[in-house]
């Protein structure tokens, strides 16, 4: 904005000479002891309108009682020195009324009573008197806080309903807001005060409100400078509301031309054309895969365009020749769904041939190695097509032969029925199916200990522990009809206890062993009272259920 004031000045010496037009802006929000007067410094933008308007302004924010009379006596001497066309006044803060007369109230009053009034505030039949000066007319605009105060005996808060108002003042009234919105109105040249009133059922007017004659003007020459200051301010945003503000206030502007021109740049930029094409989510998305597929990475495919689209668009504009925006026009979305389509029919196409290869050579391989049905060529298959096409087939022969193998070492150990024969299937098979029966077998031909001393450990069972497994069963005195009930519940769980006789044989002490598996006992192929406790408990369940 400040390089354009050496313009604007030079512009200002070419006008044709005028004569001074005047005004006074004092916006108090900011008390000392009083309330604030909220909104009330919304009026000290008016001061900027003022000067595009050609007008000296006499101005101060939070102004006390002897600092808005000073302000007052500047705008007096200039009047009197000068003379002035128009005079336009603009007060914002707390008023306050007698029978006497009304005032502006400095920041510093407090609640002193009539008596004191004048120290502490500006008094507006001065203001009004001297606003009467002008020669072709003044404008005095009140925006009263509307707080309730109390401001001692004899004075009280806002202002009177009419005031005494010299011959040619106008007087307009009301919230800061609409105060300012008014006053912006009324400068436009050939704008009538009257219509700016009746527009606005929140601005009441009293004493000189012309209907017919404007404030300024038409064609009032100082317009020429808020048409430049506004234009800068419009191509220092370069924005489309920017340029649109411009020409609703100057239509026939200077710049208007320039404006026009300028809207219909950002209307027509690459990114106002894909805006206009209201793209949904699911066209972003099918715009993303196209580029991935052509190879630009769009760093995701969620119908977003960050950055990362953004710069995989301009890879793509730059490799087809194309303006390079980042930006997509409805052509070029076209041209890149065509592309996309036809490399992934290309994609496709080389998926489709490595897949056949791929499964080509799984056939052979599988002919060379897994179709023997050896152990040796079903593994060599695995291991290099843990996933091919007839790895489950690998693998159900291999459980069979390794079930094959397992069955065949547990028939040779039952038929010799030895010590180093179920030895030699736990080493083979330590967790095997037929471990537990294996261990339980092997715990009942080892020889009995001699004496009380420590004893020698049978593999996979301590033979203490078998002791102490076959006292505890014994200690709890296990009558013929219990353990018939012990083989009727092993056989109920699917256990081979053998014959049901009551008689605990080598095939019982399995299935024993077996249950203690199952309920996560420690098996020991002997009763004992954690084992018949679970075998009862699971008789009673039954029952109930």
């Amino acid at each position: 904005m400040r390089r354009l004031l050496p313009f604007i000045f030079v512009l200002c010496l070419g006008l044709p000479a005028q004569a001074t037009n005047v005004a006074l802006v004092i916006a108090n929000q900011d008390y000392e002891t009083l309330s604030d007067a909220r909104g009330a410094n919304a009026v000290s933008a008016t001061r900027e309108t003022l000067e595009d308007m050609g007008f000296h302004v006499f101005t101060g924010e939070g102004l006390s009682a002897e600092e808005m009379r000073a302000q007052l006596a500047g705008m007096h001497e200039r009047i009197m020195r000068d003379g002035a066309e128009r005079v336009v006044v603009v007060l914002a803060g707390h008023f306050a009324q007698s029978r006497s007369g009304a005032w502006l109230m400095g920041r510093e009053a407090a609640e002193l009573g009539l008596a004191l009034t004048d120290g502490q505030a500006l008094r507006l039949d001065i203001v009004l008197e001297i606003a009467g000066l002008a020669t072709e007319g003044a404008m005095v605009w009140l925006a009263d806080s509307g707080t309730s105060l109390d401001l001692g005996r004899g004075v009280e808060a806002g202002l009177p309903p009419r005031l005494m108002v010299p011959q040619g003042v106008g007087v307009v009234r009301g919230r800061a807001d609409h105060v300012v919105g008014g006053l912006r109105a009324t400068l436009r040249p050939g704008t009538v005060l009257a219509s700016v009133v009746d527009r606005n059922r929140n601005l009441t007017g009293e004493g000189a409100i012309p209907a017919l004659v404007p404030f300024l003007p038409d064609g009032f020459a100082p317009a020429t400078r808020a048409d430049l200051r506004v234009f800068a301010a419009a191509q220092e945003e370069d924005t489309e509301e920017a340029y649109q503000a411009y020409l609703d206030a100057f239509p026939n502007g200077q710049n208007a031309q320039a404006a026009r021109a300028a809207l219909e740049r950002i209307r027509t930029s690459p990114e106002r054309v894909e805006q206009a094409l209201m793209l949904t989510r699911d066209e972003r998305r099918a715009i993303q895969n196209d580029l991935s597929v052509l190879g630009y990475d769009t760093r995701g495919i969620d119908g977003i365009f960050g950055p990362g689209t953004r710069g995989a668009i301009t890879n793509w504009q730059r490799q087809n020749d194309l303006d390079e925006s980042g930006f997509l026009t409805q052509d070029q979305i076209f041209k890149l769904a065509g592309q996309g389509a036809d490399r992934a029919l290309a994609l496709e196409a080389e998926t489709r041939a490595r897949r056949e290869a791929e499964e080509r050579s799984d056939r052979d391989f599988w002919s060379a190695t897994g179709a023997a049905g050896d152990e040796a060529g079903l593994r060599s298959y695995l291991e290099r097509y843990p996933d091919g096409i007839f790895a489950s087939l690998a693998q159900e022969r291999l459980g069979q032969m390794v079930a094959d193998a397992q069955e065949a070492a547990w028939r040779r150990a039952r038929d010799v029925d030895t010590v180093a024969g179920y030895e030699a299937y736990l080493d083979d098979w330590p967790d095997g199916t037929y471990s537990a029966a294996a261990r339980s077998r092997l715990a009942r031909l080892q020889p009995e200990p001699e004496g009380p001393g420590p004893e020698a450990a049978p593999p996979g069972q301590e033979r203490a522990a078998v002791a102490r497994a076959r006292a505890e069963e014994q200690q709890l005195g296990l009558a013929g009809p219990t353990r018939l009930l012990i083989e009727q519940r092993l056989a109920r769980l699917g256990l081979d206890p053998g014959p049901v006789d009551g008689v605990f044989d080598d095939q019982t002490r399995v299935a024993i062993a077996q249950a203690q598996d199952r309920f996560d006992l420690r098996q020991t192929g002997y009763v004992n009272q954690d084992l018949l406790t679970m075998l009862i408990s699971n008789l009673f369940r039954e029952f109930f259920d």
